[in-house]
C-alpha cells in the first residue's frame, strides 16, 4: 500500500469528523451547504489550480430553470481512460446529481483545465472498490459508509457494493471539443 501523506491524514481527519459528525443526514443544512459552495469562488477568482488536485468544479443545466449551476466536487482522476468520478452524498438526492440525470451534457473544470464532459453512471462495483481502496488508507472512512448505508459495511466486499447505492457516482468523460 502507497504511504499516506501529512495533508492526506489531516484532510481525511477532517472530513471523516464533519461527514460522520457534524453534517444533517437528511441534507447539508446553511452553514455547511454555504462552506460547501466555498471552492466556487476560488474558481471565479482564478484560484482553481490551488484545489485543483482535490476539487473540480461541475456545471450542469438546471432540471427546473434551465440555468447554469454549478457544484465543487472532490473527485478521482482515471487518468488512463481520462475520465473523473464524482459521487453524489444523501443518496443522490443532491440538485446537481438530479440535474445531470436529466442532462449529461454538463462543463467540467479541473484546475486551470476546463472542459465538456458527458456524464456515465459508474457501477456499484467501481464505487465500491474505491470505498475499499479509501478504507484501506483511511479506516475511520468505513464510519461515513455506515452513517448513510441502511446496512453495515462490514469488511466483505459485498458489504461495500451494498453501500455503494446509497453513494451514487458518475464518471465525466471529457468530450473533444473546444469550452
Amino acid at each position: 500500500m502507497q504511504k499516506v501523506s501529512i495533508s492526506e491524514k489531516v484532510y481525511n481527519w477532517l472530513e471523516t469528523l464533519i461527514m460522520d459528525r457534524l453534517v444533517q443526514q437528511e441534507r447539508p443544512g446553511p452553514v455547511f451547504k454555504w462552506l460547501f459552495k466555498l471552492p466556487i469562488l476560488q474558481y471565479k477568482l482564478g484560484l482553481g489550480w490551488l484545489i485543483g488536485n482535490y476539487v473540480l468544479l461541475l456545471t450542469t443545466t438546471g432540471r427546473k430553470s434551465g440555468r447554469p449551476r454549478h457544484t465543487p466536487l472532490e473527485y478521482i482522476h482515471d487518468k488512463e481512460n481520462d475520465r473523473y468520478r464524482v459521487a453524489a452524498g444523501w443518496g443522490g438526492k443532491t440538485d446537481w446529481y438530479r440535474n445531470l440525470l436529466k442532462d449529461p451534457n454538463v462543463t467540467v473544470q479541473v484546475g486551470g483545465r476546463k472542459f465538456r464532459a458527458l456524464a456515465d453512471p459508474a457501477s456499484d462495483r467501481e464505487v465500491a472498490e474505491y470505498m475499499v481502496m479509501v478504507s484501506n488508507r483511511h479506516p475511520r472512512m468505513d464510519r461515513v459508509w455506515n452513517r448513510w448505508s441502511d446496512k453495515p459495511v462490514d469488511g466483505t466486499f459485498e458489504s461495500y457494493v451494498y453501500a455503494a447505492r446509497f453513494f451514487p457516482s458518475v464518471w465525466l468523460k471529457p468530450i473533444r471539443e473546444p469550452v
